[in-house]
């Protein structure tokens, strides 16, 4: 008779394995992790460490210290069943003589989902499903979103003041919050696969949209501007650092050095939903707004987001200082509502995670 807490116990040494790749697989791929166990010992480890590189099971499998068959596969999530950068996973469980696999959850994907399950089993290799889903979809919350609505994992960052204010009335928010959470900050833009933010930030903050924690690797996420008739000045600093930048502009806006300008108009503004599928189709699972009150309140209204993380200050900025969404609402049953998921204090801050 198997032992499901043994089995828990591995399988969660699995999921461990796949935070490894937290900052380092953030387009296309999920984070797995894959722990070998053969006659009560761990003969091999691996999990997904880049994107378009070997998955955890190959990676497990080559990094076994004695012949693997007849061993059990413990993956944070289901394998993948079919070639694209690489070959199927199921087929080297198979051909490694695997005889247990044990699944924390199904993959989302359209040409997974179920797949890998039943090709083991055709096989002849045994399959436990035990329900860590929720601990290694953590990890994952953007591959499953863009299998069932194709855009990522949508988070909206800010950084408030006690009385709800972001910038002062001429733009000036340089710092609202203590250094504990501006550092929390970089662990956000490190997993994520893109920071999306406004022309009119860029204009009023010149922020660098980087990842400057040595800790997080060389994460280098994608730098998106919402800029709508291409007010992004060619000297502004984000254009000074690695990786790419994307101004996502109206029709007929001239080039800008150094950027790719992507056209996605609706109207006379920037398509927020044909963004977001756009870098949905690139790969990107989990995406970042670091933005100022009117696009968080177009994020917002549009119901296009999945986690707000909200630093609140103890301190007021007043009433002409700027909200953190422009929203216009004149009705209850207009608003927006949210559930909070997790408070944490960080410095003289504190953080507070809301998803809708």
């Amino acid at each position: 008779m198997r032992d499901s807490a043994v089995d828990r116990l591995y399988l969660r040494s699995a999921i461990a394995l796949a935070e490894k790749g937290l900052f380092s697989v953030t387009m296309n791929n999920p984070r797995v992790g894959c722990l070998l166990v053969k006659n009560g010992r761990v003969v091999g480890r691996g999990w997904h460490r880049e994107d378009g590189g070997p998955h955890a099971e190959i990676n497990a499998l080559n990094d076994a210290t004695e012949d693997p068959r007849d061993s059990t596969a413990y993956i944070s999530l289901e394998p993948c069943c079919w070639e694209g950068r690489t070959s199927a996973c199921t087929a080297a469980l198979i051909d490694a003589g695997i005889a247990r696999t044990v699944i924390a959850g199904r993959d989302p994907h359209p040409r997974v989902a179920g797949g890998g399950v039943r090709a083991l089993l055709e096989a002849g290799i045994e399959v436990t499903e035990e329900d860590l889903s929720k601990e290694a979809q953590a990890l994952n919350p953007g591959p499953g979103k863009r299998a069932e609505h194709k855009r990522p994992f949508v988070r909206i960052k800010t950084a408030i003041s006690m009385d709800g204010r972001t910038a002062m009335a001429d733009g000036q928010s340089r710092w609202i919050t203590g250094e504990a959470a501006r550092a929390d900050v970089q662990y956000w833009r490190a997993r994520s696969a893109a920071i999306i933010t406004g022309v009119g930030t860029v204009i009023a903050d010149d922020p660098m949209l980087n990842v400057r924690d040595q800790r997080f690797g060389n994460a280098e996420p994608i730098r998106v501007v919402v800029d709508t008739r291409g007010r992004t000045p060619p000297k502004a600093a984000l254009f000074g650092e690695k990786g790419r930048v994307v101004i996502a502009c109206s029709k007929g806006v001239e080039p800008i050095d150094r950027a790719e300008m992507w056209e996605l108009q609706d109207g006379p503004n920037v398509d927020l939903p044909m963004l977001l599928d756009a870098l949905s189709e690139l790969g990107c699972n989990e995406v970042l707004v670091e933005a100022g009150a009117t696009l968080n309140g177009s994020f917002l209204k549009q119901g296009l987001w999945d986690e707000m993380i909200v630093y609140v200050a103890p301190r007021l900025m007043g009433e002409t200082a700027k909200p953190l969404a422009a929203l216009g609402f004149n009705t209850m049953g207009e608003t927006v509502s949210a559930t909070v998921k997790s408070v944490e204090t960080l410095g003289p801050d504190i953080r507070i995670i809301y998803t809708p």
